[in-house]
């Protein structure tokens, strides 16, 4: 009678479970000499950025072709094969943010930006009575104030899932707020996608102005994102066509609300603190 060997546990290195090449408890490898060798080191880093590029561009593709689907996988419990929601959101986030922040012709998020869309002169007046108290030039406090913005605007944006996910909420109330914290990142981290695709070449060529091509190029991103909010939800939180679409116009307000909201409060804010 044959019998085989019973390989020998040894504690986890990682959290003691009993394990022999990997863990039975958490799934950890368990090191062994052949780890320090340079072949094994270089099939480590090969892995780690075929892993992540197969993760990044199965991401990227989904939540473009896909609208809801990210969110579907989620909540079916397949998390692994895709960048987390709020990592991916704030990725995001943060390349669209240095986008239309540092490259001038394209700068949104400045100062000098908002005050061409204050006709009246309001801005203009408040960062000139906030420049006579500091003993400042009114560009060294734009300056100020801009840092301090962009300091306070990438701090909220957490509030921006949340604004969005209360609005869901709203919509459809017999659904966990969990659900809409996850719908909300990944739309609105496709939001950002479109910005950088659609948006930012045009301003990065063109210059951002108020005016026609602003309102065209508004006009065509507002159309992507209604179009694709339509679709996630139909595919994610079902419900007929028409209602359906009364609810996307309803979230795209409630989405507008909230982002004017921490825009204009986050500047608001920055003017009180600058100093």
């Amino acid at each position: 009678m044959t019998t085989t060997a019973t390989p020998t546990l040894t504690p986890c290195t990682n959290c003691g479970g009993p394990s022999s090449d990997y863990c039975a408890r958490c799934g950890e490898r368990q090191p062994g000499h052949h780890d320090l060798s340079v072949a094994h080191f270089a099939h480590d880093v090969v892995h780690e950025f075929v892993h992540l590029d197969s993760k990044l561009f199965r991401t990227l593709r989904d939540i473009v072709i896909k609208p809801g689907f990210l969110t579907e996988e989620y909540f079916a419990g397949r998390k692994s094969r895709y960048i987390a929601p709020l990592r991916l959101f704030l990725t995001l986030f943060a390349l669209q943010f240095l986008a239309f922040t540092f490259y001038q012709p394209a700068a949104l998020y400045t100062v000098a930006s908002m005050k061409k869309f204050d006709k009246a002169g309001a801005l203009t007046k408040l960062i000139d009575r906030r420049a006579a108290k500091l003993h400042l030039t009114r560009e060294e406090t734009e300056q100020r104030i801009d840092e301090r913005w962009h300091k306070n605007y990438s701090l909220l944006q957490l509030m921006n899932i949340a604004g969005v996910a209360v609005v869901l909420k709203v919509l459809h109330r017999k659904r966990y707020f969990a659900e809409h914290l996850v719908f909300a990142a990944h739309f609105l981290a496709f939001s950002y996608i479109v910005a950088l695709v659609v948006d930012w070449p045009i301003y990065a060529i063109m210059g951002f102005q108020p005016g026609l091509l602003q309102r065209a190029v508004s006009a065509v991103t507002i159309g992507i994102l209604l179009v694709y909010l339509f679709i996630a939800q139909r595919r994610f939180y079902s419900g007929g066509g028409g209602t359906t679409a009364i609810k996307t116009v309803a979230l795209w307000g409630g989405r507008w609300a909230v982002g004017v909201l921490l825009m204009g409060g986050s500047l608001f804010t920055a003017m009180l603190m600058v100093r």
